[in-house]
């Protein structure tokens, strides 16, 4: 059986696809088992907060944001630090305050890692 020149080109542009596809697929990423903590979880706004968390990446850099609705982030757990980064166990503890401008409520404080990591917590200021 003779192959033409139109068939080697299909068969070429379906392995090219299939090539092309498998570079742009989407890579798996592990599941975040990363979990805070807030010490306390309620008090008044000046309130000094100790942030712990665990199961993130070791090294990973850590943003911690306090949603005070509506959008408006504040960062938490710089008060001595520059930059929070996860030990080589994946943890670390911060120091912070409930900020001065929040009125009473439950908040949602997350911690995002720069490596995919994610966690949250509940904040209630009174």
């Amino acid at each position: 059986m003779k192959v033409g020149p139109v068939y080697r080109l299909l068969a070429l542009c379906v392995a090219l696809g299939a090539i092309i596809a498998g570079c742009s697929a989407p890579v798996a990423t592990k599941e975040s088992n990363a979990q805070i903590t807030l010490t306390p979880a309620a008090g008044k706004k000046g309130t000094a907060l100790t942030i712990e968390g665990k199961g993130f990446q070791a090294g990973e850099a850590i943003d911690i944001t306090l949603d005070l609705s509506g959008g408006n982030l504040v960062g938490l757990g710089t008060e001595k630090v520059e930059e929070i980064k996860a030990d080589g166990a994946g943890a670390f503890k911060v120091s912070s305050g409930i900020p001065v401008n929040a009125k009473p409520g439950t908040y949602k404080v997350v911690a995002e890692g720069n490596k995919g990591s994610k966690a949250q917590a509940q904040l209630v200021v009174q």
